[in-house]
């Protein structure tokens, strides 16, 4: 699974999804770009690469704002989509205002977009390209209180399907990993903890309790961890999987099916 000689930028590499991935990213050998709004975080992140072996650099991106521009990465090989935004989870329709509405899928949807403009010109062609975005898994639920983020996630995996119609002639493979809620995203200072923190404390149990009642609803009676979402990226960023593309990979432990 070796990624020697690729070049992958990793967007909301400061996260905790974004750093995994680009960690696994670079233990396999590729040059890692990470972009976020945070410079100070994205620093953080890439010396724990530079202290682990790896090759890390970083550039502050704004994925919503549609005039960023990347600064100059040539042949990009592989990107990661791991941008997150807070947006109401819990709110019924006759209480959820446009705008929360909006929130849900709106910066999600946007942001794919923005990524997708921006790196698609300088990959593909006989590099093989391969862009991935991680998703939430409520495309196919059906969850009182999520009507937002229930049209997000179905949105995010579409634009994946079109995009990979589209790019495909590029030479470009396009894919999401539908991950369940991540067992240990929340010690690691994940953004996600705050919105757990709502859910949690609407429901009068701590936000351990809420991932241990998400773990206990999945056929695997567990959730995936942040190395294993970092390390099915690195493999659908190889060659291995060379021949997968305009889908999802189900990383929910079976919390779905479809």
């Amino acid at each position: 699974m070796s990624l020697k000689n690729k070049t992958a930028v990793i967007f909301g590499g400061s996260g905790a999804i974004g750093s995994a991935a680009a960690y696994a990213l670079a233990r396999e050998g590729a040059t890692v770009y990470l972009a976020a709004r945070d410079q100070a975080r994205l620093e953080h992140v890439a010396n724990r690469i530079h202290a682990a072996g790896g090759s890390a650099r970083l550039f502050v991106f704004d994925a919503l704002d549609a005039d960023a521009t990347l600064p100059d990465v040539a042949g990009i090989d592989i990107v990661v989509n791991a941008t997150g935004f807070m947006h109401d989870q819990g709110k019924r329709l006759d209480a959820l205002t446009l705008s929360e509405f909006r929130q849900g899928f709106d910066p999600f949807l946007a942001a794919y977009f923005n990524i997708a403009k921006a790196v698609a010109p300088r990959m593909g062609g006989e590099r093989a390209g391969t862009l991935i975005t991680v998703v939430a898994p409520a495309a196919n639920m059906a969850m009182p209180g999520h009507l937002g983020h229930i049209v997000g996630c179905a949105g995010t995996e579409a634009l994946t399907r079109a995009l990979a119609a589209e790019l495909g002639a590029k030479n470009i493979r396009v894919l999401c990993v539908r991950s369940h809620a991540i067992a240990d995203a929340v010690q690691a200072g994940s953004g996600v903890g705050d919105l757990f923190a709502i859910k949690a404390q609407a429901m009068g149990i701590t936000v351990e309790q809420f991932l241990e009642g998400a773990a206990q609803s999945t056929m695997l009676n567990r959730l995936p961890t942040l190395e294993q979402v970092a390390d099915t990226i690195a493999f659908l960023a190889s060659d291995a999987a060379g021949a997968i593309t305009g889908t999802k990979v189900n990383m929910t432990a079976g919390a779905t099916t479809i």
